[in-house]
């Protein structure tokens, strides 16, 4: 961002929950979005950011917040099973198996790791929807009673609207009493999505909405003096796809011999392996070491040498399997291909067999993460060498981990309503997301994770003895 930092006082941060970045510019060029065009991105850019692996709400927004990728911060999906410590017979004690989408959720806090947030960096704060609110006071989390009511409701009755306009007026309310930073969450695009389509009237009257609410705030800071002094932010957490397929991981697990925990059936007796899906184009795959221990992370070699790569690989719609090889580091598996990604002393390299898993085409060669960006910021799978090796830097990743391709989800059961949009997955129109920010960026590679540091720079706030995954970007 450019240097205006010593001018700012306040940051509106808007987190729209599943918008694609092709989808919105799409919107803004056709005037659907004349107020974030007008107050935001004229003044400023338009930017797409690869968003991280799982893409999915929750791990995805530990960037914004910490700077830190879902693997450092050990929150390495919405669901997961940790092996060294799920050895409970009842299999219901936490930290050994997790969903953020149940009653799991009030720990997402409680599992980050202990370092600053955004909310420690300024005076006066109001949260809006949003689960991370480490570093809030809690009477200044404005939702944090009414969110559970309002998103079960909307959830089974499909009527998000009065939900945005919950936000909306406590958005509104908070910058008008002049706290310095406000951050609210817009969940209808990504509730209407999953509903309908990623284009449906329903996700484009939501758009609309935010819209509207993004107009109201400008006024009330021009009109209170602010305007000039106050960064504003609209950005997401990830992508969508349309899905017309579910893929029953679970079942197909089951056929194959291997009997599957999964939610919401964790305490499945005689389990030997677990799935643990999140945003339903990914997953996370367990397996015991022994027939009573599940134990340490398996080898890539040793899965292979059990079947396990070659009876996922069947799937039709599954896009690729990784997991860790012996020597540490991370392989990724088609049917046609298989690809290999190294790191030492902070380089990362990669080479590939047959035809390449993640179509890059060449081969890279101690890269450092910088560039691992730049050269694969437009392919197929962004920023995909480094964000398959974050992922495995968590204990709670999977032995192996599955991305669905376009138009495929992961889970077939257990979801209602029915998904017909999906996100999770490591291809680009699930990874790439929006940035429209009202101070203009000259950089045209940007990860979500590089948010954190480049905001708190922009105020004048050092983190040199922090250290995080992301670096400033100007």
């Amino acid at each position: 961002m450019s240097s205006k930092k010593n001018s700012l006082t306040r940051f509106i941060f808007i987190l729209i929950d599943g918008a694609p970045y092709q989808i919105f510019k799409e919107l803004v060029a056709d005037g659907t979005l004349p107020n974030i065009k007008k107050y935001v991105i004229d003044r400023g850019s338009i930017k797409k950011a690869v968003s991280v692996f799982p893409s999915t709400t929750g791990p995805a927004f530990i960037p914004f917040f910490m700077g830190l990728f879902p693997g450092t911060a050990n929150i390495p999906g919405i669901r997961w099973l940790s092996k060294t410590k799920f050895q409970n017979p009842h299999r219901f004690l936490r930290p050994g198996v997790c969903s953020y989408m149940g009653i799991d959720g009030v720990s997402f806090n409680a599992d980050l790791p202990a370092k600053p947030t955004l909310f420690n960096f300024f005076s006066s704060v109001s949260n809006i929807y949003n689960l991370l609110t480490s570093g809030c006071p809690p009477s200044k989390d404005r939702t944090r009673f009414l969110k559970p009511l309002v998103y079960t409701y909307a959830h089974f009755s499909h009527q998000w609207k009065f939900v945005h306009a919950i936000a909306s007026r406590k958005l509104l309310k908070a910058v008008e009493a002049g706290d310095k930073f406000v951050m609210c969450l817009f969940s209808g695009v990504d509730a209407y999505s999953h509903f309908s389509h990623t284009q449906s009237s329903l996700v484009i009257d939501a758009y609309r909405e935010i819209d509207q609410t993004v107009g109201k705030v400008c006024r009330i800071l021009q009109q209170s003096g602010d305007f000039d002094n106050t960064l504003i932010l609209i950005t997401s957490d990830h992508g969508m796809t349309n899905t017309h397929t579910h893929i029953d991981i679970a079942r197909h697990l089951d056929k194959s011999g291997w009997c599957c925990l999964h939610h919401p059936l964790p305490w499945r007796h005689n389990a030997r392996c677990a799935s643990m899906v999140s945003g339903n184009g990914m997953a996370h795959i367990y397996f015991k070491s022994e027939p009573n221990r599940w134990g340490e992370r398996l080898s890539f070699e040793r899965l292979s040498q059990m079947g396990v790569v070659e009876t996922l690989l069947e799937l039709n719609g599954l896009d690729f399997v990784a997991g860790q090889s012996e020597d540490g580091s991370i392989i990724v598996q088609k049917s046609t291909g298989q690809g290999k990604i190294a790191y030492a002393n902070g380089m990362i390299s990669y080479q590939f067999n047959r035809v390449d898993p993640l179509r890059y085409g060449i081969p890279y060669e101690n890269l450092s993460f910088r560039d691992a960006l730049i050269q694969t910021y437009d392919s197929a799978y962004p920023d995909g060498l480094v964000q398959l090796w974050q992922l495995f830097q968590s204990e709670r990743t999977g032995d192996l981990v599955l991305s669905a391709q376009p138009g495929y989800d992961l889970r077939a059961r257990y979801e209602y309503p029915e998904h017909h949009a999906t996100h999770g997955a490591l291809i680009a129109e699930q990874m790439v997301v929006p940035l429209a920010v009202n101070l203009p960026i000259d950089t045209e590679f940007i990860r979500t994770v590089d948010l954190f540091p480049t905001i708190l720079s922009a105020f004048g706030y050092s983190i040199q003895d922090n250290p995080i995954d992301g670096q400033v970007i100007r």
